[in-house]
């Protein structure tokens, strides 16, 4: 009686398997089984034995290098030429064979490869584990193969924006990409939704404010502005709101109006949402978590995460005129004699990196130093009062801000930093809000104007 163990019988020891072409990509291994390589180490012993065995009188040369000449010369041509030769010929054969047979008219195509597709020797080298051939690439880990006629894959909307996006989207979106945590995670695309619609939203405002458009929507946000302050809120009503004078100039904004749909679109195609919807949102997933309704445990927020991350993504990529419309800060401006423009150095303010490259271009008119500009179809346009950059005592550094609020009764006027919502008072920001169209705030009852 024996006893059942879980190894084996021993038997003789199996051979290595034969790899082709895989020592100097023209012999087999293991060595010893190939014929060429043996041809090749034949004729290289055969040749310098003759040599120095010949009797004749010596060509000039030392025997040694005479020898080694002699050997280099016949190994070539008569042992590494052969290899490379039959290299060609399997090469010619494994395409032969990979080709798909030729389909008879009214046959059904073949679907499954041939037998002997699979038993083709490898003709480059192979990787440390030598697998079999196959027709088709194996799938990747993520999903099935892409058929070989299929487009290439759309490029990722989040590392887009971080390229090219202005610089507090795309910081953001970088917040959010680096989030070690679900719950950091959830709370950065939040973040990266707000910041995107108020960069949108100041944009807009700056350009319509040069050109002379849209008093009315401006006046609403004046009168936003001399509220309690911006809000997720703000942005969005006041983007659904800008579809109409979106329509009627389409110069002022380019691209604006194709990424809004107002009202009557939205009933006409309820299934192609545009851009202040895709905000709306992610302003609902906002309130819910303002009001009390936070992810509690880390796999919650990351449910939360995957279902709103493809709005985030769908608002990027209906915001891309962004792209079109850098945002600079001018570092200085000064004239030129000769051409009679102006040079402008400014900081590019737009990607995720902190450290802003700088650009240099003539201006036929002259502009502000330190002030952050768009660079439009028509020249650099202002910001200010919406978008500025300030010195934040909590950050210790300069910080991109947009307006918040004019200043009250126990409350001066402020912006609010991009990058951490800091909000920084700023005196000053009081004039220029009150120089935006639109009338002012009536005096409460009881109160004498000077």
């Amino acid at each position: 009686m024996t006893r059942a163990t879980g190894r084996a019988p021993s038997g003789p020891p199996q051979p290595s398997p034969r790899r082709y072409n895989t020592v100097l990509r023209l012999y087999d291994a293991p060595l010893h089984r190939d014929w060429v390589f043996w041809l090749t180490v034949g004729l290289a012993a055969l040749e310098a034995a003759s040599v120095l065995t010949y009797p004749g009188p010596a060509s000039g040369l030392p025997r040694w290098l005479d020898t080694l000449l002699a050997v280099l010369v016949f190994t070539l041509l008569f042992g590494v030429v052969p290899a490379w030769i039959r290299l060609g010929v399997r090469r010619w054969r494994w395409r032969r064979r990979q080709s798909p047979p030729k389909t008879p008219p009214g046959a059904a195509p073949r679907t499954t490869p041939p037998a002997h597709a699979t038993e083709a020797p490898h003709t480059t080298p192979p990787p440390r584990t030598p697998t079999p051939p196959r027709r088709t690439p194996p799938p990747p880990p993520h999903g099935p193969a892409r058929p070989e006629t299929a487009y290439p894959p759309a490029p990722d909307p989040l590392a887009a924006a971080r390229r090219s996006f202005p610089h507090p989207v795309a910081r953001t979106v970088h917040e959010m990409q680096r989030a070690h945590t679900a719950k950091d995670r959830h709370e950065a695309l939040l973040e990266a939704g707000e910041t995107l619609a108020a960069t949108v939203a100041v944009t807009a405002a700056g350009l319509l404010t040069a050109h002379g458009a849209g008093e009315r929507n401006l006046a609403e946000l004046r009168t936003a502005l001399a509220g309690t302050g911006t809000t997720f809120g703000t942005w969005t009503v006041w983007l659904h709101h800008l579809c109409r004078v979106a329509r009627e100039r389409t110069d002022v904004v380019p691209g604006l109006a194709e990424a809004l749909r107002d009202d009557a679109e939205m009933a006409a195609r309820p299934d192609d949402p545009g851009l202040a919807q895709f905000l709306d949102r992610l302003k609902g997933e906002r309130n819910r978590t303002s009001h009390g309704d936070k992810p509690r445990t880390q796999e919650e927020a990351a449910l939360r995460v995957a279902e709103h991350r493809l709005t985030l993504e769908q608002a990027l990529m209906s915001a891309q005129f962004l792209t079109g419309l850098p945002w600079l800060l001018t570092v200085s401006c000064a004239y030129q004699r000769r051409t009679g423009t102006f040079e402008v150095v400014a900081d590019h303010l737009m990607g995720d990196h902190p450290d802003f490259d700088r650009m240099t271009f003539s201006c036929p008119a002259p502009v502000a130093d330190d002030t952050v500009y768009v660079l439009s179809p028509a020249g650099p346009v202002a910001l200010s009062p919406f978008v500025t950059s300030l010195y934040c005592p909590q950050c210790g550094r300069r910080e991109i801000c947009h307006a918040n609020n004019a200043g009250r009764r126990n409350r001066p006027a402020a912006y609010k930093s991009f990058g951490r919502g800091h909000v920084i008072p700023y005196p000053e920001l009081d004039e220029e809000i009150a120089a935006l169209p639109g009338a002012r705030p009536s005096p409460r009852p009881g109160r004498h104007t000077p």
